[in-house]
């Protein structure tokens, strides 16, 4: 709320985001959660009960705003800066890691790169990716001087995103991506034939061919990379009839996806017994714990869903995810009109259209949303897209 009220320093009109009905809507999930958390408290076992870390769900899906009227405030400074702040933050750690990391993750072991662990470091690398390459043919125009500058480690960072998605041998992120990359084209197909936008056949070739390029460096990238990267993809195979076992919890294994199914099928249980408030954030590991579906080994490895959906529906109910979800339409809607009426640049739109796939992928396969990392990014990438519907709210107003 502090931070709300300081916000008002610079703003033409007074307490001008009050007015804002995504504000309203932060503003109505944190008296949800806390709701929720009060409701908790009362009806849930002692045994049961979580704390109140379910209020980082109000960081994950609130932050953001305050980042894009932060940026609001100086609107001198491109947004673009916050991309490349954190771009150039990930930089300077990959250049700070030691040469064993770089060559074991050469020779196909799977590392983490510095970060907390190998998903979480895909999921980051992924993005980053993604922000690399679609604005990469926007520093293609920068003036002659700088665009020999920025080029060049632009070209190194990609390689170094590469890399690091392929080292991070995480599928559900090569799965996040590839997903974006079908979905893209698709999504361009539509809006051809709806709202009969006109085409720039020259940018279109140009993002084409980096897009082409790129994928011929990871293909030989990979190709180069020795060990058991290309096994990571074939190393699980499941049939119709064991994922019906484990779906039913007559059998859960020691797989990946075994590990995921089995927790979901157990998930959805829990849900049914408490829809509308949850269990509270850290109820899901202590409901494993007690469930008769898990084996001892099983309770003492495992201590969340690795289904961010889910698990938000475990720890904070249907209610506080119906707001959720109602932010992430609005600012969906608001990008999509800034940039039917061109007042948002395609490749920003574009981008926001990916990483929006790549992010609902990744989540079906690991509670990435309420981390550290996937608050990050929420706030990065929600805080760049948020601000340019400010932006142009206030040259207008």
């Amino acid at each position: 709320m502090l931070v709300f009220f300081l916000l008002g320093v610079g703003q033409k009109a007074s307490h001008v985001y009050y007015k804002d009905n995504l504000v309203r809507l932060s503003a109505l999930l944190v008296l949800i959660v806390v709701t929720g958390y009060i409701w908790q408290c009362f009806t849930v076992p002692e045994a049961l009960l979580g704390d109140s870390i379910a209020k980082r769900y109000i960081t994950a899906f609130c932050l953001f705003v305050v980042v894009a009227y932060g940026m609001n405030v100086t609107p001198k400074v491109s947004p673009f800066l916050l991309l490349i702040s954190a771009g150039v933050g990930l930089f300077v750690h990959l250049t700070t890691l030691s040469t064993d990391i770089w060559v074991a993750a050469w020779q196909g072991e799977r590392v983490d790169l510095g970060l907390k662990n190998a998903q979480h470091a895909g999921v980051v690398f992924g993005v980053a990716l993604l922000a690399s390459m679609f604005f990469l043919p926007r520093v293609s125009l920068l003036p002659f001087r700088a665009r020999m500058l920025a080029l060049p480690l632009l070209g190194c960072f990609i390689l170094l995103m590469i890399f690091g998605v392929i080292a991070t041998q995480t599928r559900a992120v090569w799965l996040g991506l590839a997903f974006s990359a079908v979905i893209l084209p698709l999504f361009f197909a539509v809006i051809l034939l709806i709202w009969r936008r006109s085409v720039h056949w020259r940018a279109l070739a140009h993002a084409a061919a980096i897009g082409t390029g790129i994928l011929l460096l990871a293909s030989m990238m990979l190709y180069s990379m020795v060990g058991s990267i290309t096994q990571r993809l074939s190393e699980e195979t499941v049939d119709a009839t064991t994922i019906t076992k484990m779906a039913r919890s007559e059998t859960i294994s020691n797989s990946s996806i075994g590990v995921r199914i089995g927790l979901w099928s157990v998930a959805c249980e829990w849900i049914a017994e408490r829809p509308v408030f949850g269990w509270g954030r850290r109820a899901a590991s202590k409901l494993i714990k007690q469930s008769p579906h898990f084996n001892e080994e099983f309770k003492k490895k495992y201590t969340h869903v690795h289904n961010s959906y889910l698990e938000t529906i475990v720890g904070v109910g249907a209610a506080a995810i119906a707001c959720m979800i109602a932010i992430i339409l609005l600012v969906a809607w608001r990008t999509t009109v800034l940039w039917r009426r061109r007042e948002m640049p395609t490749d920003v739109f574009f981008f926001s259209c990916a990483v929006f796939s790549f992010w609902i992928i990744v989540n079906i396969f690991e509670s990435y949303v309420i981390l550290n990392f996937g608050t990050f990014l929420n706030t990065v990438i929600g805080g760049f897209v948020y601000s340019w519907y400010l932006r142009r709210k206030r040259e207008t107003s």
